[in-house]
């Protein structure tokens, strides 16, 4: 087996390429939820707000909030969001 480090690693480059595929700029933690950040709309163009993904991943005006972030296969979960955003 790879040592923790560089299976990190390889999960880490997986979401980055998951991530850009999908449009996102950025994928971060707010308020102990995972965010999954779009780029900010363009002045003078209102943008709409992104649907519902299903239960525990809720759309806002440019972003996904998820609810996975405490649970013990969030990584797992992050990964199939990503790639349904690609869909």
């Amino acid at each position: 087996p790879l040592p923790e480090m560089i299976t990190n690693l390889f999960y880490q480059m997986q979401v980055k390429l998951l991530a850009e595929a999908a449009g996102l700029v950025s994928i971060g933690m707010e308020s102990g939820q995972t965010v999954l950040r779009y780029p900010a709309s363009l002045e003078g163009i209102e943008s709409k707000r992104l649907s519902d993904l299903g239960p525990g991943i809720r759309g806002g005006k440019n972003a996904y909030w998820c609810l996975f972030g405490k649970d013990e296969n969030w990584q797992v979960m992050l990964l199939e969001v990503l790639e349904r955003l690609q869909e």
